[in-house]
């Protein structure tokens, strides 16, 4: 059995509203029935993610798209990752409708994925111009667009906005060996794409258009799997020529990778029938037929694959029960979280190598194991992150912002409110501040996960002391986490006159200890960075940081 998973999901796997705690949801109930510790497990879940909505942390396609990367860029091309359990589709038919223009674009963003986590050796659209391995050449007509990582690979695409020498040359490697490559374009939102046509030494001929793909407030990945390619393709070159483009359009070009020789594992689950309750939760009007039909859109997108990929039938094992689900009829408790459970070890178990390899060489595939460590945390208790005792007084400047780096290792950890010190009394300062996820401990923080402060910016009333979010309504936090790397993040929107803050000295276990030079003349207990306006904080944290200490800390009550 695969040792090693990772989770992109809606609520099922991600929040508490059908269950009391973490440990009662299909996730953790899954990882019991396993064995798995939690350090083999990433869950990159968020609540109320859909499939097909842009956003790095919104946690649909573009989640996965941003942080499934592969170093390994030459043969054998073997997987890398560990497997994956993707979960999505009731929000994206509650939120955007069932048409068939939906439907269709769920499946490309579906197919995108799954053939995402499979990749070996992923081509960014910049990678390797003019050389070998993965080399891509564009013809005159193609652009560099950058600024698309909330709806691509990497941080760039490529742009033709008409046909004129608008020609894409992909050579595959010398050491290619048959596997799937995949070409990946940027589809549009309405009649604002355009149509591809393949060529090329390699003999790839067809068709791809990138036009209305969804209806509205989305772009959608776009998706080519080229089959049937063999060892004797290799040198040979895939040409992908503009031959229409919409008006006031553009053909946008993202990455292309190569799917691995001996493809991860993967279990994606089919879309539960819901309560009258769940339904009417929703905007748009989804029936018991609705789900049918999507479930067998899902099937004919798996069916695509080969065994390493299974569906995982949750609709069946929930049954459209009442008693296997919470008050709201849309998520699971304990009982129907057991049911989901029990849907994924079924699928698991009828995964079957595709390859001569073996076993081990598909069910566990290298992967990001990591060591065991336990930092208890007792409730109605304050606990910030790490370091070396308080630091000097930090005065506070508007559009300073910090990242303080912070671990949880209990199962059933829950924060319900945030702090900060004032130690002079000044009006006239207002603060932003959030948790950020960090999936992959990088050491840089990654996702906003919650911004009690969305509504508007929390004041500092007069006085010195200790300033807390309110315990309930607007500003408040009730935030269940798994075990991993988060990160507490305070922005000043704006600064009274030297008003001073308590601060945090490094250093800190989770950041490096020298400066960016490799000089010892600092104890960083954060990253820092300036000019960051007066907004909500941004759904990724910004690029460019640099480390600092003394940083104003952040509390966090445990429930």
């Amino acid at each position: 059995m695969p040792d090693y998973w990772n989770v992109f999901a809606h609520s099922y796997f991600n929040f508490t509203a059908g269950t009391l705690y973490q440990t009662g949801r299909a996730d953790a109930i899954f990882r019991g029935s396993m064995d798995i510790e939690h350090n083999n497990w990433r869950n990159y879940a968020a609540s109320g993610a859909m499939l097909t909505q842009e956003g790095r942390s919104h946690g649909g396609y573009a989640r996965v798209l941003q942080e499934v990367t592969k170093s390994q860029r030459t043969g054998p091309y073997a997987a890398d990752g560990g497997a994956a359990v993707i979960c999505y589709g009731i929000n994206d038919m509650g939120n955007k409708g069932v048409s068939v223009q939906v439907r269709t674009a769920f499946q490309h963003a579906l197919r995108t994925v799954v053939s995402r986590w499979r990749a070996s050796a992923i081509y960014e659209d910049s990678y390797n111009l003019g050389t070998n391995p993965g080399q891509i050449s564009y013809g005159a007509g193609f652009t560099q667009s950058t600024g698309t990582s909330e709806f691509a690979s990497g941080s760039s695409i490529r742009r033709a906005t008409s046909t004129t020498s608008a020609t894409i040359t992909i050579t595959l490697p010398a050491d290619y060996g048959g596997q799937p490559v995949v070409v990946c374009f940027v589809g549009s939102a309405g009649a604002f794409g355009g149509t591809v046509t393949f060529s090329g030494t390699a003999g790839v001929t067809g068709t791809l258009s990138t036009s209305n793909v969804i209806t509205f407030g989305s772009h959608c990945p776009v998706v080519r799997r080229i089959t049937g390619l063999t060892a004797a393709n290799a040198g040979q070159t895939i040409v992908m020529t503009v031959t229409a483009v919409d008006a006031s359009g553009a053909v946008e070009f993202d990455c292309w990778w190569i799917e691995a020789t001996n493809p991860a594992p993967v279990i994606v689950c089919n879309i539960a029938r819901l309560t009258a309750a769940g339904y009417a939760g929703y905007s748009n009007t989804v029936t018991d037929s609705d789900v049918a039909t999507w479930n067998a859109a899902i099937a004919d997108v798996i069916a695509e694959f080969d065994s390493m990929v299974q569906i995982a039938d949750i609709d069946a094992a929930l049954g459209k029960d009442t008693a296997l689900f919470a008050s709201d009829g849309v998520h699971p408790n304990e009982f129907g979280a057991a049911r989901i459970a029990d849907a994924l070890l079924a699928a698991t178990r009828r995964l079957t190598p595709s390859t001569s390899l073996g076993n081990a060489a598909h069910l566990n595939v290298s992967s990001l194991r990591s060591g065991q460590l336990l930092r208890p945390r007792l409730s109605g208790f304050w606990y910030t992150a790490d370091g070396a005792g308080t630091g000097s007084n930090y005065t506070a400047v508007a559009g300073d912002m910090f990242a303080l780096p912070i671990q949880v290792t209990g199962s059933r950890e829950r924060w319900v409110r945030m702090a900060v010190e004032a130690i002079a009394s000044v009006a006239g300062t207002a603060i932003r501040w959030g948790i950020y996820d960090d999936i992959g401990a990088s050491g840089y923080p990654m996702c906003l996960l919650a911004e009690p402060s969305s509504s508007g910016a929390f004041t500092i009333t007069t006085g010195a002391g200790v300033k807390m979010s309110p315990t309930s309504g607007q500003g408040s936090l009730n935030q269940p986490l798994d075990p991993g790397v988060y990160w507490l993040v305070l922005k000043f929107t704006t600064a009274g006159t030297s008003h001073t803050f308590r601060s945090l000295k490094g250093p800190s276990l989770l950041l490096p200890n020298l400066s960016a030079g490799g000089q010892g003349n600092i104890t960083p207990s954060g990253w820092k960075l300036t000019g960051q306006g007066t907004g909500q904080l941004p759904n990724t944290f910004p690029a460019g940081a640099a480390l600092s200490d003394s940083c104003p800390y952040v509390g966090v009550l445990i429930n």
